[in-house]
């Protein structure tokens, strides 16, 4: 998934770019969810960080947390970007929220929410 350079667009370029980037991943979205998703995520500013692409993938998930089996495929993507990025100073806290996730996906919870990991 792209991650493009949007600190210098107003809120609704911004909205409007990061949606199309996770449509052209995720086809499966709509663009209505894909809006809601990218208003949850702040301006883009560096290159893309592991914090970076970590909330973009949870956003995703939360959004489309009513849909298991779509939120596997993302999580599969989610856990692919964690091994990449293992010796990252925040890895443990994602790695975290990915076992509260998974539990979600094997029903022993709800859909966690970042504050509560």
């Amino acid at each position: 998934m792209r991650y493009e350079y949007n600190g210098n667009l107003l809120e609704d370029k911004r909205v409007d770019l990061v949606s199309k980037e996770i449509v052209s991943k995720y086809p499966e979205i709509s663009l209505d969810e894909a809006r809601e998703i990218a208003m949850l995520e702040g301006r883009i500013s560096t290159s893309p960080t592991l914090e970076i692409v970590f909330t973009r993938l949870y956003n995703i998930m939360l959004i489309m947390s009513y849909n298991k089996e779509f939120v596997k495929k993302v999580y599969n993507d989610l856990i692919n970007v964690l091994k990449v990025n293992s010796n990252d100073e925040k890895f443990v806290d994602y790695y975290n929220v990915s076992l509260e996730i998974a539990n979600y996906l094997d029903n022993k919870r709800e859909f966690p929410f970042l504050e509560e990991v």
